[in-house]
């Protein structure tokens, strides 16, 4: 397989001018590239948002029996296609089916001033396609996402500043109880992934198994995770009600500064989940010094953590659509090649810490064990 990055994200969503005006209002997307009827795609409206080296697509349904309204109706707003960056699109497609993975849309060349592109589809799981899309010449143009399919929109607002986000890091997917091992059998024949870790956690009454995929490059990375039902129902189980059946749970950004990009994300609305105090006084105990003061830290909520690589940073948001669903977290790596493994631990006695001093009466996970954290690899 010659599929290397992540070249887009695409969400099919209710209402598109909602969601572009959400992205761009609070992570700094830019809208620079649209579609629709008039530009040949038909029954939808598609905006192409850019912010660093992350590209998110927006699609709406323009009546009810197109794919996206059955998506929507189904899952509600969510990812649609993970498209993969490729060298040789018709040799990853035709790899892929001879795999054993379903065709949804066969090669299909797009080319206009200078700028060609070629995208082929197979499918994934409940509703989840994976696009593996080349790109010659002008590659890194956003606004020829798919020349003579999308155009430029003229009036593209410039970038205000430097990037928050720099790319996607991951993305996480939620399935269903004894299908982990299986999904993961398919990213590696059909898209030549490899399996690279997993971890059997326990946190509380709930358990679960997750694995990660990668690209040797680990430009592409999956984290897979099934509830396992010897344990109480959870935030998997909840993920799995609301998006009726396995999804992309969350998408995780990298960034180079996530003081910065968390407290900007923050001013601009968007809602980070808090931890506990007694999480950060447990940080030197577990041998973790990443730079940053310790009140920052839980000022913004982050949380650290540590492998044979490095250390890291992340922190969590609270899902933005109807079903809570789907949510996003920020990354920053310092050599760490994990996803926070010893964060859910970590974040679960900190709370229940915090639960028998106060003697709170709710929910003694509260915000501070986030599903992103349940829903990894290596949490």
């Amino acid at each position: 397989m010659t599929a290397h990055s992540i070249d887009h994200v695409e969400f099919y969503v209710g209402d598109v001018n909602q969601a572009a005006h959400y992205y761009c209002g609070t992570y700094g997307f830019r809208v620079v590239a649209e579609a629709g009827p008039l530009t040949g795609l038909a029954g939808a409206r598609s905006l192409v948002l850019a912010h660093g080296g992350v590209r998110l697509v927006l699609t709406s349904a323009l009546h009810a029996d197109h794919r996206a309204a059955r998506f929507v109706h189904r899952h509600g707003d969510g990812v649609r296609d993970v498209a993969l960056r490729s060298t040789d699109a018709v040799a990853d497609f035709e790899q892929a089916l001879a795999a054993g993975a379903e065709p949804v849309a066969g090669p299909e060349t797009f080319e206009d001033d200078g700028v060609r592109v070629v995208r082929a589809t197979v499918a994934a799981t409940n509703d989840l396609v994976h696009s593996f899309v080349q790109r010659d010449g002008d590659d890194e143009a956003s606004a020829h996402f798919l020349p003579g399919r999308y155009r430029p929109v003229a009036e593209a607002a410039e970038a205000s500043g430097p990037a928050l986000l720099r790319s996607v890091d991951h993305l996480a997917l939620c399935l269903r109880a004894g299908s982990l091992d299986t999904m993961v059998d398919f990213y590696q024949r059909a898209l030549g992934l490899k399996h690279t870790y997993d971890e059997y956690i326990v946190v509380g009454g709930q358990a679960m198994a997750s694995k990660v995929v990668q690209d040797e490059t680990r430009g592409i990375t999956f984290t897979m995770v099934e509830p396992d039902p010897v344990g109480g129902r959870g935030q998997l189980n909840d993920f799995l009600d609301g998006f009726n059946g396995p999804g992309v749970q969350h998408v995780a950004y990298s960034t180079d500064d996530i003081v910065h990009a968390a407290r900007e994300l923050r001013l601009s609305g968007v809602e980070l989940l808090s931890t506990p105090a007694g999480y950060y006084a447990s940080l030197a105990e577990r041998g973790i010094e990443v730079g940053i003061d310790p009140a920052v830290l839980q000022d913004l909520g982050l949380l650290a953590d540590r492998d044979e690589w490095g250390q890291l940073v992340q922190v969590f948001t609270r899902s933005p659509y109807a079903r809570r669903t789907v949510f996003f977290e920020l990354i920053q790596r310092l050599e760490a090649r994990t996803f926070g493994s010893g964060n859910i631990k970590a974040l679960y006695e900190a709370v229940e810490r915090e639960r028998t001093r106060t003697d709170e009466a709710d929910d003694p996970r509260g915000d501070a064990v986030p599903a992103g954290a349940s829903a990894k690899a290596g949490v």
